[in-house]
């Protein structure tokens, strides 16, 4: 070959390689983030949990996540698990004693390479207070004491002094977000901040999952169909949180693993609690439906999750997927892409759809095409939808890629009531427009869904 020739030839390898998968052949590894036992408010004990998940519920790993306060939630009735109370509050004991009956020690015991992944933590806060979040793999409780309920800046002081089983920062998760906490400006410490670029900086640290699909994890049943909070998802992605999206049961009856299908999917090399706590720092991981349902997606070469530099302007994203059922081999697939040019404004939207058959495993990538880079801070992540053989849809949710360069994003606002509009008018109103002043308090929409099937006002804010 010439030496014109192999220069061609190399150009082409060196581009092709750039657009390769990041790692080589990755496994998709499905277990559940959120439970408990007996030890806050569940059934059973911690090794009970990890047993019945590993050899009944077949899962690769289990977090079990006991509540770190001393009252149960309201409103209990006298067979729900939860009314006894929250028992690691009361007796550290039972979190991280070394006398095997603990928590840690019992994850220690089950934890197993390329077996089982044992993960312990805790679920922050009452519902009421802020709602909750899961802290991983902290040797001490949170007490109460020195960090009340809802005080979710105070925790994160706390989190900065120590770090956790991997000498990292500790991973957190927020659970079943609800927008009835957000419209009362409290959900994960809204209102314990000065601003909402600060409640961003600080979150951004330690926050990087959050619940798409939960529960109904306080009824005691086998086979249930989860909640799904795909709208906050999309919220929470438009205020600048990067976070990825995780399918969990919040087990409080011995059912861990089996109370829904639904599972958080987390791809990386091994099944070791190292790389799945790297994975999940670095949001490799998915929300699904389906128990068993692997979807792997790559833009520009890298996994979804990452934080790419911005290719150049206007280009077309390099999309290759690999998507596996091994019990339905034959099913059909809708692929929607969805993108937000920026946090801030209107939520991400669907920008192209595609329709797919079959397994294609990580050997033979699929692509998908026509899809562009529209700027500095955009990200983009998809919604599969699976009609399966038995004419039931599962759905599954990827975490997005970021497109930052040196400049940071702006922070965009998070108070409810920074978007205002008439129930009776198709367009809305940023708070600072005067028009907005004369809405009548009853025909007053705000938040999102003041946004909802109406254009912004022309020219808003005037002032």
């Amino acid at each position: 070959m010439k030496t014109a020739q192999f220069l061609i030839v190399f150009s082409l390898w060196l581009a092709a390689a750039s657009l390769r998968p990041s790692f080589a052949a990755p496994n998709v590894y499905f277990g559940n983030l959120h439970s408990h036992t007996s030890y806050s408010d569940g059934s059973g004990t911690p090794a009970e949990a990890y047993q019945y998940a590993r050899d009944t519920g077949h899962l690769d790993f289990l977090a079990i996540t006991e509540h770190n306060h001393t009252k149960a939630e309201q409103g209990i009735g006298k067979d729900d698990p939860r009314k006894d109370g929250i028992l690691i509050a009361k007796d550290h004991s039972l979190y991280n004693s070394p006398q095997q009956f603990s928590l840690i020690s019992a994850a220690g015991r089950y934890n197993k390479d390329n077996e089982f992944v044992a993960i312990y933590g805790q679920e922050f806060s009452t519902i009421s207070s802020g709602n909750h979040a899961n802290v991983f793999e902290i040797s001490d409780v949170i007490d109460e004491t020195h960090i009340p309920n809802g005080e979710f800046k105070t925790l994160l002081d706390w989190l900065d002094a120590r770090t956790d089983s991997q000498h990292l920062p500790a991973i957190m998760q927020f659970n079943h977000p609800a927008k009835q906490y957000r419209d009362q400006s409290i959900e994960y410490g809204m209102d314990d901040f000065d601003s909402s670029a600060e409640w961003l900086e600080r979150m951004s640290k330690h926050v990087c999952l959050i619940e798409v699909l939960n529960g109904p994890g306080t009824v005691n049943k086998t086979g249930q169909t989860p909640t799904v909070t795909q709208s906050d998802y999309f919220y929470y992605l438009n205020a600048g949180l990067k976070v990825a999206p995780t399918g969990d049961q919040d087990n409080h009856w011995k059912n861990w693993g089996l109370s829904t299908d639904a599972r958080t999917g987390v791809i990386t090399d091994a099944l070791t609690k190292p790389k799945i706590l790297e994975a999940l720092r670095n949001r490799h991981a998915y929300a699904t439906e389906d128990k068993n349902l692997k979807v792997v997606f790559y833009v520009n070469g890298h996994l979804c999750g990452d934080i790419l530099d911005p290719p150049s302007a206007g280009s077309e994203l390099a999309i290759k997927y690999s998507i596996v059922d091994e019990d339905e081999p034959d099913a059909n697939y809708k692929i929607e892409v969805f993108s937000d040019d920026k946090p801030g404004g209107d939520i991400a939207s669907a920008v192209e759809s595609v329709t797919t058959q079959g397994n294609n495993p990580p050997d033979q990538l699929k692509s998908i095409e026509d899809v562009h880079f529209t700027g500095e801070h955009q990200y983009v992540f998809f919604k599969i939808t699976q009609a399966s053989e038995d004419e039931d849809s599962d759905r599954a949710w990827t975490a997005p890629v970021w497109f930052e360069g040196s400049h940071p994003v702006a922070s965009p606002i998070l108070a409810p009531e920074d978007f205002i509009a008439s129930k009776n008018s198709s367009i809305y109103h940023y708070a600072t427009c005067k028009l907005a002043k004369n809405i009548k308090t009853k025909n007053k929409v705000t938040g999102t869904d003041a946004k909802i099937g109406r254009t912004l006002h022309e020219g808003c804010p005037f002032d």
